[in-house]
């Protein structure tokens, strides 16, 4: 195969690899096109920066890194490692860049992501049917964090069921789709699971307004397979 027409194909191969994987995490959890906004004076908080480990029940690790930028900025990148050592994938491990930011309700810390438009812009190029537009506004997934005094990062997503939940009784405004992968459902892509993808389309005044009323339980499933605990990564 000549060289360009491989190239040409490895990198259109990379681009459906992260499309797949993009309207897969879209799908796990809700997603915001009005994100909370950050503080009017944003920095990053060094108590999460750094590297962290976790064991899932199956025996996989997963790794967090977490990295500051500029500090004019206040924005971090997040790099997010799963399926190591995994026994079921036979595809080696997951990586998820995301960039994003730091920012509160009512003392609660959030964190505010999405996928980084670096990556992105590179896909794109070769895809004519994105715009740049599309990319620039991809929404934001938002998590609720915590550091405990016993050195442990605790991070909670905002959950899909939860947020459908709002949106059906009026109080957020947001579209539910039964999303498909590429014409294929995603049903037959993760079996036995059927997954909504919901975006959140109210404005950040509204959606800080809902969270203030409502409480984060109202956005949140409190149990083990909805709250990720890491430890600092050993040197």
């Amino acid at each position: 195969m000549p060289r360009k027409v491989c190239d040409k194909f490895r990198s259109s191969l990379y681009l459906i690899l992260s499309l797949l994987l993009l309207i897969f995490l879209a799908s796990c959890y809700p997603v915001f096109k009005n994100p909370i906004p950050p503080p009017p004076k944003l920095k990053a908080d060094h108590q999460i920066l750094g590297t962290w480990v976790r064991t899932t029940k199956s025996g996989s690790k997963e790794q967090l890194s977490i990295f500051q930028r500029k500090r004019s900025s206040g924005w971090i990148d997040v790099v997010y490692i799963y399926e190591i050592d995994s026994k079921t994938s036979g595809d080696g491990i997951t990586v998820l860049v995301l960039e994003g930011y730091r920012t509160s309700v009512n003392r609660q810390q959030l964190l505010c992501l999405r996928f980084r438009a670096k990556e992105y812009n590179f896909y794109r190029a070769m895809d004519n049917n994105h715009s740049d537009q599309e990319v620039a506004e991809f929404p934001f997934l938002i998590v609720n964090y915590q550091t405990t005094s016993s050195g442990e990062l605790i991070v909670k997503p905002f959950s899909t069921l939860k947020v459908e939940e709002l949106i059906k009784d009026g109080k957020l405004k947001g579209e539910i789709v039964k999303e498909d992968v590429l014409g294929v459902p995603l049903e037959d892509v993760i079996k036995g699971q059927t997954l909504d993808k919901v975006t959140v389309t109210s404005s950040s005044d509204e959606l800080i307004d809902v969270i203030s009323r409502e409480g984060l339980g109202a956005f949140i499933v409190q149990d083990s397979n909805n709250i990720f605990v890491f430890s600092r990564s050993k040197p």
